[in-house]
């Protein structure tokens, strides 16, 4: 009777920690947290919004590239599908996003900034490298300069010019020198169609930028910044 007493017993208690195991793991099941789902294609809720006036000014000459089918800087990688397999954009079909280079100044390749378009209109953001993205409010941002506009430089006189800088200039305006083309792959003043900059040397480090409208552009520091040659002062 004792080993009968026994063996119920510890039939008992194997029941109890079975069905205690099953309660423990029906509420870690219970208590694990959700995976977000992957927004609809289309959908943008969840993504926070900026304009491309508050992008660097490289997004705005990307834009406008976009905008007139090129030419672009780096021919062989924008406009290619952008397969989103970091899953963080909208889950859309093959094919559905395109991505283009925004340059980086002073970096030596591609640099990890993008806009990735959408076939439904979109226009997203990355500046890490798809890390995260921004959505992208056309509407709602400054309207990009184009081609020919220098506004949006910072001026500089030509008189604060180096002597070297101004004879530059002088020919330039003059017809003297042809220069060479300049492709504007910085991406750094407004996108115009291929051959209208065209570049001269100064120094080792300086050049002088001109435009097929008559503007006028100087980078001291080997197309790293620009600014707009104001002839009047």
């Amino acid at each position: 009777m004792t080993n009968y007493r026994s063996r119920l017993v510890a039939v008992l208690f194997a029941l109890l920690a079975t069905l205690f195991t099953g309660v423990t793991a029906a509420e870690a099941v219970t208590n694990s947290p959700a995976v977000a789902a992957q927004n609809a294609c289309g959908d943008l809720a969840g993504f926070t919004h900026t304009t491309l006036s508050a992008l660097p000014p490289e997004a705005t000459t990307t834009y406008q590239l976009i905008q007139s089918d090129g030419p672009f800087p780096y021919p062989d990688n924008d406009g290619v599908v952008f397969d989103n397999r970091e899953g963080i954009l909208p889950s859309c079909a093959s094919g559905y996003y395109h991505e283009y280079t925004v340059p980086t100044p002073g970096s030596s390749n591609r640099g990890t900034r993008r806009i990735v378009t959408g076939s439904g209109g979109e226009y997203f953001y990355t500046g890490d490298h798809y890390a995260s993205f921004q959505v992208i409010d056309i509407d709602g941002g400054s309207t990009p300069a184009q081609c020919g506009d220098l506004s949006g430089l910072t001026g500089i006189g030509y008189s604060q010019l180096s002597a070297a800088a101004r004879t530059v200039v002088d020919n330039v305006r003059s017809g003297a020198s042809t220069g060479t083309t300049y492709e504007n792959r910085e991406g750094v003043l407004p996108a115009c169609s291929s051959g209208y900059y065209k570049l001269f040397a100064v120094g080792t480090d300086d050049r002088v930028i001109s435009g097929g409208a008559g503007e006028l552009a100087y980078t001291p520091d080997h197309y790293a910044t620009f600014k707009r040659i104001d002839l009047s002062s």
